[in-house]
């Protein structure tokens, strides 16, 4: 292998990826994988960790693995625990990936406390908590990695309404993001953020299914065309397009890449009118 292909390589290194089980997360999860290192993943269900561990084990060749620990995100308890039980299992955790995301879709008008107090503790509360438990072991091998996902909808508007409680606190991440990249940089750690567009996941699939049975075929065709037609390249993406960004953002490979938002969109963002229409 040439020696920057090897710049890629994560043997021997620990990565803890929140809501790496499922959706985009999943394939972060499996990107790290299979560039050798060892991943716990940690999410709500321990079923759905369970079979997502068992399924990336299956498949990866090299020396990475994927372990699991279930964590309530809105729980600091619980908090605690996955980054003490993470801490019990490896030396460090060298990468950490908070991915896991709290959404309520509606009105600022009509959005209840809870809602607001977990979104505020998922999104934000909880990644600056595990972002101190790691930190210190980072520091001490002067090497670490922290990747948050975001939203697009932290730079352009979404088609539908009651968005606005969700980017806020993807804004708020973004901004934390930067910031930490600033106090971190001089201990060789990176952080940055993604700042993620439409991908295909069980989530939108889902979505579209419920359309579909309130609505009608029409209403579920005409939810994904709205977001498609935003696109400069006039499709969705697939989750497994971001995988060999992750690998570069968490290695060597990406070491002078810190303090960034990394729009990964295709091209969402910088659309001012529906894709095809005429000039």
């Amino acid at each position: 292998m040439s020696a920057t292909f090897d710049k890629f390589r994560l043997e021997g290194r620990t990565a803890l990826v929140t809501g790496g089980a499922t959706g985009l997360g999943f394939h972060m999860t499996k990107a790290l994988a299979e560039a050798g290192a060892n991943v716990l993943i940690a999410a709500r269900r321990e079923d759905v960790l369970r079979e997502a561990a068992a399924r990336l084990n299956a498949n990866l060749e090299g020396d990475g693995r994927v372990c699991w620990y279930p964590v309530d995100l809105g729980d600091r308890h619980s908090i605690t625990q996955l980054a003490e039980h993470a801490l019990s299992q490896f030396p460090s955790v060298d990468i950490f990936v908070g991915n896991a995301a709290q959404d309520f879709h509606e009105h600022v008008a009509n959005i209840s406390n809870q809602a607001i107090d977990r979104m505020m503790q998922v999104n934000i509360s909880a990644n600056i908590e595990l972002t101190r438990a790691f930190l210190p072991g980072m520091r001490a091998k002067r090497w670490g990695r922290f990747l948050f996902s975001s939203s697009a909808t932290t730079v352009v508007t979404s088609p539908y309404e009651g968005c606005a409680m969700y980017t806020a606190v993807k804004g708020a991440l973004n901004a934390f993001t930067r910031t930490l990249a600033t106090e971190v940089g001089h201990d060789n750690i990176t952080a940055n953020v993604l700042v993620l567009g439409f991908f295909v996941t069980d989530m939108v699939r889902h979505a579209q299914n419920q359309i579909r049975a309130t609505a009608g075929e029409a209403a579920a065709r005409q939810f994904m065309e709205d977001f498609v037609g935003m696109t400069a390249l006039g499709r969705a993406g697939s989750p497994a397009e971001l995988e060999g960004l992750v690998q570069f953002l968490a290695s060597d490979a990406g070491s002078y890449v810190t303090g960034s938002s990394l729009v990964v969109d295709g091209g969402l963002s910088i659309m001012l009118r529906p894709n095809g229409m005429a000039e």
